[in-house]
């Protein structure tokens, strides 16, 4: 990674993806992580924020085509770049656990403990961000009134498993290259492509649009547990995907049938 910026792919139809807070608390902030192992350590392989405005009190409808939402996702281009990536992380979630609605992550309380074990140097300061959201993770049925509701799509929602799963019990249709076990697979044979030095194996926009679309879909349920969002009949993540970040990974959101669920 040259630097953290390099790996950044985003677009905000409300302004800076990186400061999106115009007005607290109208906000809701979901976080991915995509994990691999090399060495028997664990390898940041990708992270996917998406802001989404949400309304203070009421449920608002959800739709792809009329889908807005800033996003930021990062990808490592070589090995060693967790520690740039984490630090990225940690700046959304201070911002976050203040200034937005509600925080929404899957299955939560894993990626924090394995966020908070990652090796550091006696030098390195802790990541005040991800130590404070993992603090409040631990009790999300109370919160103080300046800090973000915390709501865990697995554990709140239901059913309890991965993103693809509770997805699909909640009338949002995942993609079918990142259903079930494959996203993890995809995640460690790209971890293992850098590891190994093979390029030609390694797919940065498949990593993009996996853990973009388990953001989203995060989001989502997030809003849907919260009460904050709603949508009718079945929602096809990739449609919503299309309609607002192609950009990020053109191959994939552009138009390939074989990424689409049908």
């Amino acid at each position: 990674m040259k630097d953290a910026t390099n790996l950044l792919w985003a677009a905000s139809p409300f302004g800076s993806v990186t400061n999106p807070w115009h007005k607290p608390s109208t906000w809701l902030s979901a976080v991915s992580l995509l994990w691999g192992e090399a060495d028997g350590e664990p390898v940041l392989m990708g992270a996917g924020t998406v802001f989404m405005k949400i309304h203070r009190t009421r449920s608002l409808p959800f739709s792809a085509p009329l889908a807005a939402f800033g996003y930021r996702v990062l990808v490592p281009d070589a090995m060693g770049q967790t520690r740039a990536i984490v630090d990225a992380i940690d700046n959304v979630l201070v911002q976050a656990r203040r200034q937005a609605q509600i925080i929404a992550w899957h299955n939560g309380a894993d990626d924090l403990h394995v966020l908070r074990q990652l090796p550091r140097s006696a030098d390195e300061p802790r990541h005040g961000g991800v130590d404070a959201v993992a603090a409040a993770w631990k009790n999300r049925g109370s919160r103080s009134p300046s800090t973000a509701r915390c709501v865990d799509t697995s554990h709140d929602l239901g059913p309890a498993g991965l993103i693809s799963e509770t997805a699909a019990a909640h009338d949002l249709e995942p993609l079918k290259s990142f259903a079930g076990g494959q996203q993890q697979a995809s995640a460690q044979a790209a971890c293992e492509a850098l590891a190994d030095g093979r390029t030609e194996d390694f797919a940065p926009e498949a990593l993009v649009g996996s853990v973009l679309s388990s953001a989203v879909t995060t989001a989502l349920l997030g809003g849907k547990y919260a009460g904050r969002l709603h949508w009718e009949g079945t929602l096809s993540i990739y449609d919503v995907l299309e309609q607002v970040a192609w950009e990020a990974a053109p191959s994939l959101l552009g138009g390939v049938a074989a990424v689409r669920s049908e």
